[in-house]
């Protein structure tokens, strides 16, 4: 089970980071900006980070089955 409530966490994330950083210069932008996947749903410009989505949801599995034991 927490394995599933990480993934849906970090695709939250994966989408809601590069939204808000939206093209951040220095160090932390040029990360946001790698591995960002751009496409349009229904008109509207999304942006989709791999990195972003890979760390959330391991530390998010990891806390989640912590809390587990």
């Amino acid at each position: 089970m927490p394995l599933g409530r990480a993934v849906i966490v970090g695709a939250i994330a994966a989408l809601a980071i590069p939204y808000l950083a939206g093209g951040g210069e220095g160090g932390l932008g040029e990360w946001l900006g790698r591995g960002v996947v751009h496409f349009s749903a229904g008109g509207v410009h999304l942006a989709w980070s791999w990195p972003i989505f890979c760390v959330v949801t391991l530390l998010t599995w990891a806390l989640l089955a912590a809390a587990n034991r």
